[in-house]
């Protein structure tokens, strides 16, 4: 008879390090056997998480840094978006010009919400080594 593979040992801090900023996350609420984390104390030395103003924004939307994750992001969430919504339409050729539109926004949105990300996670990382 085989036996059962030994499961992985769980460490119960596992992935505590990264709670969001934004949802809270405190070391009083952790495991009591968990290190301190420079995130969680970050957290709560300071009363507002790191924010993107729309000037960021804009200005990370051409930033070079963020353009070759955001756009293999678009390509891949966009790709399947768009199978979803219009892959019917488009084998039966019956694509209009608004489902061409609502086309190349399954691509625009996954391009726009990645670049935010990296926004949000370089301002943060800012606001972390202040």
């Amino acid at each position: 008879m085989l036996a059962a593979p030994p499961a992985p040992e769980t460490n119960p801090c596992d992935g505590l390090h990264t709670l969001p900023l934004y949802l809270g996350g405190e070391r009083e609420s952790l495991p009591t056997d968990c290190g301190s984390s420079p995130v969680l104390t970050a957290a709560q030395s300071r009363a507002h998480p790191a924010t993107v103003t729309l000037t960021d924004y804009r200005h990370s939307l051409r930033n070079p840094a963020f353009v070759p994750q955001a756009a293999r992001m678009a390509l891949i969430i966009g790709s399947l978006v768009f199978a979803m919504n219009h892959g019917k339409a488009l084998l039966q050729n019956e694509m209009s010009r608004d489902r061409w539109i609502s086309g190349a926004l399954s691509f625009v949105m996954p391009y726009l919400v990645s670049v935010y990300g990296q926004a949000h996670c370089q301002s943060r990382q800012r606001v972390l080594n202040d």
